[in-house]
């Protein structure tokens, strides 16, 4: 994460440098800086056991843009974006071999109820694009470019309604269900505190149109409809993880670990869309 950061760092610096060097070439040349805000649908989309439940996120963002004639230009900018996502099974089950405290092999068994694992991420994206508007005081726009983005920030919390586990030993041919000091027991409305979701770099196709509408001689405001779609899987999952670990060592805490890190889930992509107004000064 705090990679991640350094490099958004880094990216802002070279946004900010570039602005000051595009404004001091050639005054003569028409230029634009606009803030914008967009929303509400944005979300990690993937595939996973039982439902996810697309989330709603926000955007914020400064954008420069250097006109090449009166209606075509190109643009570079920075961003903050937020994505949310609810992942709902309402039941899971699953097996695999460990040892206990007292380093005696046996299988452990979950069965989750009713699991809920809501997910957060921040990203500061660095947009890149082509802007095409027609001419005149109303004007019409499209434009379509390419974002790269750094994750700032990223929490996931889990919630189970009910979450039986027991032990399997083959040697005895005996399943525990108890006692709980041991990690064998009957729990309900489980609420996990939020955990860290480290995830990669991503990379988006964004569009946009809409309508821009001058407003005297040195500012205008554009209301418009946009998508981002990610290109690339940014959780990369080096060894497919137990969604509820046991740990030998203090068997009352059993480990949550997110429904990303399983084999219940594939590749995740990040998504917005919605409704972006930008205010623009010439």
């Amino acid at each position: 994460m705090k990679k991640n950061i350094s490099k958004s760092i880094k990216s802002l610096a070279t946004v900010a440098l570039l602005v000051i060097y595009l404004n001091s070439y050639g005054q003569d040349k028409k230029q634009e800086i606009s803030i914008s805000l967009g929303g509400p649908f944005s979300y990690l989309d993937y595939s996973a056991a039982g439902e996810l439940v697309d989330g709603n996120g926000f955007s914020a963002g400064l954008r420069y843009s250097y006109y090449l004639n009166e209606t075509i230009s190109i643009g570079i900018g920075v961003e903050y974006q937020t994505y949310r996502s609810d992942s709902k099974s309402s039941f899971l089950s699953g097996q695999y071999m460990t040892t206990d405290a007292e380093n005696e092999a046996f299988q452990f068994r979950y069965k989750a109820t009713n699991l809920r694992e809501e997910q957060n991420l921040g990203y500061i994206n660095i947009p890149i694009g082509i802007q095409y508007e027609t001419p005149g005081t109303s004007q019409l726009y499209l434009a379509g470019g390419f974002k790269i983005g750094f994750a700032a920030n990223g929490k996931y919390e889990t919630k189970i309604e009910n979450l039986t586990t027991s032990g399997y030993y083959p040697q005895y041919n005996v399943e525990l269900f108890a006692p709980s000091f041991a990690g064998f027991a009957n729990t309900d409305n489980i609420k996990t505190n939020k955990q860290d979701l480290d995830t990669d770099v991503s990379y988006s196709a964004t569009f946009e149109t809409g309508l821009k509408q001058k407003i005297g001689s040195k500012s205008s405001l554009y209301i418009g409809a946009y998508l981002d779609y990610g290109l690339n899987n940014i959780y990369d999952k080096k060894v497919g993880k137990n969604l509820i670990q046991y740990n030998p060592e203090l068997p009352v805490q059993l480990g949550y670990n997110s429904i990303l890190d399983s084999s219940l889930s594939s590749d995740v992509i990040l998504i917005s869309y919605g409704i972006k107004l930008r205010y623009a000064l010439h």
